[in-house]
């Protein structure tokens, strides 16, 4: 069994003189533990040190590592990503940047997810089927389109060629894991097999899924997280035929159940206008992929993508006696191809999808004084262009354009809208040596607005009744917005990535600093306003709005070393937003973020030992108006991952792992929640 790494980390910079005295044998040495391929993040194959954009890649390894319960828990590390939402998985997010919610794109194995709800969850993927997931920090909408002006979160899913080894055409795996915050306990498992004819061609399957149930969390000192509790399940199934050497067809349908009992939006406590809920959300996907690629003909890489996804979310207010229900799908597809032309890569494609939503909000009890029904649909149609040239030896251009047109049809008020935007960037890479690259990147992205941001009615909440002031009390109405416009961004970005070997023998050293600034015009913002005899907290409208003009910069620095079987990882990231008028710090920002991961293996590999560190600064960039504290603190982790690679227990691993050892008590800027307390974790794996 091939081992793969463990952990990745960190060296001090090095003098310019010191990296010259390199010897030629380690020049010539290809280093590929920290070269990451990716493949759908970027829409097309390229390696993490020669792309222009800022891009972290969270491995499989380092998902059976840190045992994640969400998606956005398996990037906590990175530099300039965060979690939102607070400490219950299922409504976690990912803020990359201080851009969060629908300014960060999600797919799953190159299929857009576009689910979008008020404050429910929209990370379903349980981390155990993803074999990867991809990061790119920065907007990306010449490639995606709307939505991505913060950045993409791209999961890819295992499949039957992750986990079989030459010559094996079947197999699978049972794994049983414990977590001791919430008493969670969790099953999976996979079966998996291929078999290949002269006639047919070959075929490979997997079916893979897993169970959890958990109490309520625990957050620092001991304290419990009332209603936190929950319940889910989640199945993969893949099925691939690859009729000749060039080309691939490949089925695959996933789903998510979750049950839980949690505050209208989790990420708060259960109040007066915050009912407790309990919700039922089921998420399912079907994708089937075609793929041709000849290796006689530099004009055809060819991949054919059609998707539908469905979301339900069923919603028992108990406290209410009301049952609401949200249905949101997706239905896509993606059309593009790779042709190489001299010394050009031109990559183009069409694509397009079709949202639908439709909501019941439940009056009972309330007449009038509840949200409307939602009946709509989005209707995006987009066409891009990439071209990677190179231009000479060590320079190379990438450039790209994209046209979207999209359109929201609100059936019930019978009302639409329709714009359209053009998503031009251009990056340069240079290798200036063997062991330095440099590039500069310049990103024009946008967001459309959603059904819900231009087309809600009805009544947002309500005020009871205060004698001598307000007898009949005081609701407040939505007001619809058919004019909003689509967010725009800006960025700009310079990077310099190096990469050495042999420094001091078996080692490798990885060096990668991001440098950027993105301005994001036309922030769509939900505002209440109209307040009764201008007095706030009474305000008698809310609707959705262009508001500030923000300016973001910031960047991101990691550093990676190993030596032999030690490795460690530094990653430092920060972000500033003010408003490009006043010239005022921006709400949302996360604080600055440093991690640290140091690891060492023994045993000949079978055996890793590792800790991590990490430290959030305090946040006191705050606008002029707001008065929270948001304190720093500090995190300690260790972990333990033990994989035989031959005897009596081969195909066993088990991974353990203490996740806040100081049990600290501590809070993310601009979060309600405090986070979840000390944490043991164990799981073990057998494959078979």
């Amino acid at each position: 069994m091939i081992k793969k790494p463990v952990v990745i980390a960190i060296a001090m910079a090095l003098s310019s003189s010191a990296y010259a005295a390199q010897t030629q044998q380690a020049k010539e040495q290809q280093v590929t533990e920290f070269d990451e391929v990716l493949v759908t993040a970027t829409r097309v194959s390229e390696k993490a040190s020669e792309t222009s954009r800022s891009v972290a890649v969270v491995s499989e390894e380092q998902l059976q590592e840190s045992q994640p319960a969400s998606v956005a828990q398996a990037l906590k590390n990175e530099a300039n990503i965060n979690v939102s939402n607070g400490p219950r998985a299922s409504s976690q997010g990912v803020e990359i940047r201080g851009l969060g919610g629908q300014r960060v794109l999600q797919t799953i194995d190159g299929a857009r997810q576009n689910t979008n709800s008020g404050h429910r969850g929209t990370y379903f993927m349980d981390p155990e089927l993803l074999s990867s997931v991809e990061v790119v920090r920065g907007p990306a909408s010449s490639l995606w389109g709307s939505g991505a002006i913060g950045g993409v979160v791209a999961q890819n899913t295992k499949s039957a060629a992750d986990f079989l080894e030459e010559e094996d055409t079947f197999g699978g795996y049972l794994k049983q894991g414990y977590e001791s915050n919430g008493d969670r306990i969790k099953t999976s498992g996979a079966i998996y097999g291929l078999s290949e004819t002269e006639s047919a061609g070959s075929v490979d399957w997997l079916v893979n899924g897993s169970y959890y149930d958990s109490n309520n969390i625990k957050i620092g000192n001991d304290q419990t997280l009332e209603n936190s509790s929950s319940e889910g399940t989640s199945g993969l199934a893949k099925f691939g035929w690859e009729p000749t050497d060039d080309q691939r067809l490949q089925l695959s349908a996933r789903f998510s159940n979750i049950d839980e009992l949690v505050p209208s939006n989790p990420a708060t406590h259960v109040g007066s206008s915050v009912p407790l809920v309990k919700r039922k959300t089921e998420d399912q996907n079907v994708t089937l992929d075609y793929s041709l690629n000849p290796t006689d003909n530099a004009l055809l890489d060819l991949n054919a993508t059609l998707y539908w996804n469905g979301t339900n979310y069923d919603e028992d207010r108990v406290t209410k006696n009301q049952f609401d229900t949200t249905e949101y799908e997706t239905l896509g597809f993606s059309l593009n191809n790779s042709s190489t032309l001299g010394n050009t890569l031109l990559t183009y494609g069409v694509d397009g999808y079709k949202d639908s939503i439709k909501t019941v909000r439940d009056d009972r009890g309330q007449a009038g004084e509840r949200p409307d029904d939602i009946d709509g649909e989005t209707t995006v149609w987009g066409a891009f262009t990439r071209a990677d040239i190179e231009l000479t030896d060590s320079l190379t251009l990438d450039a790209a354009v994209r046209y979207d047109a999209f359109k929201n049809d609100s059936n019930n008020l019978n009302l639409s809208s329709d714009d359209n935007a053009f998503s031009p960037s251009v990056g340069l890479v240079w290798q200036t040596t063997d062991w330095l690259t440099l590039s500069a990147r310049y990103d024009q992205a946008f967001r459309a607005p959603s059904m819900e941001e231009m087309y809600s009615t009805g009544t947002h909440y309500c005020i009871p009744s205060i004698p001598g002031f307000l007898p009949n009390g005081l609701c407040n109405t939505f007001e619809i917005n058919p004019d909003l416009k689509a967010e725009q961004a800006e960025n700009k970005e310079i990077k310099a990535d190096l990469r050495f070997a042999n420094l001091a023998g078996n080692d490798e050293l990885a060096i990668t600093l991001n440098v950027f600034r993105n301005d994001v015009d036309d922030f769509i913002e939900q505002s209440v306003s109209n307040p009764l005899m201008g007095i706030p907290g009474f305000e008698q409208t809310t609707s959705w709005n262009n508001v500030d003009e923000a300016k973001l910069t910031g960047f991101e620095f990691s550093t990676r070393y190993r030596y032999e079987q030690t490795r460690l990882s530094f990653n430092y990231g920060q972000t500033e937003a003010k408003d490009k008028t006043t010239d005022e710090y921006l709400s949302n920002i996360p604080a600055k973020k440093l991690s640290i991961d140091l690891s060492q293996g023994i045993m000949e590999g079978d055996m890793k030992i590792g800790t991590r560190f990490s430290y959030v600064a305090e946040q006191d960039e705050l606008p002029v108006d707001n008065l929270n504290q948001y304190d720093s603190y500090k995190l300690w982790d260790v972990y333990v991952a033990w994989e035989p690679a031959m005897g009596t227990f081969e195909g066993l691993r088990v991974d353990f792992a203490v996740e806040n050892i100081g049990d600290e008590e501590y809070r993310q800027a601009w979060q309600t929640l405090y986070e979840q307390g000390r944490n043991f974790k164990l799981s073990a794996r057998y494959s078979f």
